[in-house]
């Protein structure tokens, strides 16, 4: 036969429960009935079962809900009565107008802080005109690509204009002097037969800038 293991004699008194309480006449007679039977089972459940919570009374109320009541304020009646109607009334009125008046402080900061970055954005924009107007190469921008009126045809009567006017004569002088250099090459206006030139190649004077653009 296998041995069972020693037992602790010592720790199992030491965690032994008390002598059990006999119980009451009048807790004797209350278990007669099935209902406190099973309530009193279910109260003295263990383990992962739901907890019973034993109410005495299903119509008793917690303290503190609206429905609740003291024996002291139970006993009051008369003129008491309209007292505490009357202190509820007026703490209800304390209550609505503090809500109120938050609400007023709430909205009137949001107003105020609408209306204070409408006037920052106001202020930037009057700040930014005034730089602008200060800066005197923004206004360069109000300026044609060009110092050349396309309607008239004429340039304008400034340096940049002169520059223009000397950089196109640069451009047509160019291109006769490319074009006198092509009909060298190709002997445009020699006459094979007779030997000569008959058509003369000449080249214009280069252009000399005017006074204005060298100013």
């Amino acid at each position: 036969l296998a041995r069972a293991c020693p037992v602790d004699r010592t720790a199992r008194r030491a965690t032994a429960p008390g002598p059990m309480q006999p119980r009451s006449r009048s807790c004797r007679h209350g278990l007669k009935a099935k209902d406190a039977l099973e309530k009193e089972r279910l109260r003295h459940r263990s383990g992962g079962y739901f907890r019973y919570e034993d109410i005495r009374s299903p119509i008793d109320v917690a303290p503190g809900c609206p429905s609740h009541i003291s024996n002291r304020e139970r006993m009051n009646a008369g003129p008491f009565c309209e007292e505490v109607n009357y202190a509820e009334r007026e703490f209800k009125k304390v209550v609505r107008d503090e809500t109120t008046e938050a609400r007023r402080a709430r909205k009137l900061d949001r107003e105020e802080s609408r209306w204070r970055a409408i006037s920052s954005l106001e202020q930037a924009s009057d700040e930014r005109v005034k730089r602008m107007m200060a800066d005197p190469m923004m206004g360069r921008k109000n300026v044609s690509g060009q110092p050349y009126n396309v309607v008239s045809q004429e340039y304008d009567r400034t340096p940049a204009g002169a520059q223009l006017q000397h950089h196109d004569q640069m451009i047509r002088y160019r291109s006769k002097v490319r074009t006198a250099t092509i009909a060298m090459r190709n002997h445009l206006g020699f006459n094979p037969i007779l030997g000569e030139q008959t058509f003369g190649v000449s080249i214009p004077p280069p252009p000399r800038p005017p006074p204005l653009a060298l100013a």
